[in-house]
């Protein structure tokens, strides 16, 4: 499968090459422009005899999103993104954790292919999160983390057509596409975490050999983007990605919804929404029905689900 990856990036940098030279403009008006979003939200939570219930409770929550494009005329652009979030949390007197993990870098290049709305498109995109994440049983920690830096990590290729009528939205058809799925954690490898190939075991249930770290795959993908004001001071950063497994259930589509929503209340003072939403068939989800922190009835196993996350948030903020 890796051998896929390589013609594919090999072939697309050819056909970018060949397009360019033959559409390159005598003008040569170029310029970069930048744009991006960074805030921290805290909140801070103490209650004394108060009946209505609760728990003491402190958060912080960080937000990064930077946009730098590249465009020359209306022939080419090249746009880069990066988006990083982390927060953490402290429940009563427990340690603290965190509540929202995630890294996500994107590079896109797009060449004029016909009429004034339609690019050849090439991109790159990386996901994955900052710290390790755990499962807890009230303020204790479960076993090991469930998830790391690049456990799991998924660098994705595209090559296909982007149909862009306005600047602030755009589709892209990537009949050729490629995901590579990462779990650097050799035990949640051995286990098959993240759609990975698990360890294999002989009858006495000794290893014979170490799960695999790496998983190719080859499809297509669907890319919508959207990022536009849409009321005063008020932005929508809105992402979905559809991918296809040409080879392996193509109809399980693998679902990626990220949005942000920002809101300016004054010069320093933001407020934010982020809410997120992924659905990948290769990922079994678990549920600690029972509380004792482990999962060895196969009940406690359900499969693929959807996986959502929202966070509100009013803080300082800098929009740029």
């Amino acid at each position: 499968m890796h051998k896929l990856f390589t013609f594919l990036l090999a072939f697309s940098l050819f056909q970018v090459s060949k397009c360019q030279d033959s559409i390159r403009p005598q003008t040569r008006d170029t310029s970069w422009k930048t744009s991006g979003f960074f805030g921290i939200n805290g909140t801070k939570t103490s209650l004394s005899n108060w009946q209505g219930g609760g728990q003491n409770n402190t958060a912080v929550n960080g937000i990064l999103n930077f946009n730098a494009t590249y465009k020359r005329d209306a022939f080419e652009e090249w746009t880069n993104k990066l988006d990083a979030q982390y927060g953490i949390l402290k429940p009563g007197q427990a340690k603290y954790r965190k509540n929202i993990d995630q890294l996500f870098a994107l590079s896109k290049y797009e060449l004029l292919a016909f009429k004034k709305y339609w690019f050849y498109t090439m991109q790159a995109d990386y996901r994955t999160q900052f710290a390790p994440g755990y499962k807890y049983a009230g303020d204790t920690v479960q076993g090991r983390a469930t998830s790391d830096f690049n456990s799991p990590g998924y660098i994705q290729l595209a090559l296909g057509l982007s149909y862009k009528p306005v600047d602030y939205f755009s589709i892209t058809v990537a009949p050729a596409a490629g995901k590579i799925t990462l779990v650097n954690r050799q035990y949640l490898a051995d286990e098959g975490a993240y759609g990975v190939e698990p360890a294999k075991v002989d009858d006495n249930g000794n290893v014979t050999a170490r799960g695999k770290k790496v998983r190719y795959e080859f499809g297509g993908r669907v890319i919508v983007k959207f990022k536009k004001d849409i009321f005063k001071n008020v932005n929508l950063d809105s992402y979905l990605d559809l991918f296809s497994n040409y080879t392996n259930n193509p109809g399980n589509i693998d679902v990626i919804f990220n949005n942000l929503l920002t809101m300016k209340i004054n010069k320093y003072f933001t407020g934010s929404v982020i809410c997120q939403m992924l659905y990948d068939d290769d990922i079994i989800v678990k549920r600690d029905v029972n509380g004792d922190g482990l999962y060895n009835d196969k009940n406690e196993i359900d499969g693929p689900r959807l996986q959502a996350i929202t966070t509100v948030g009013i803080g300082f903020g800098y929009k740029f």
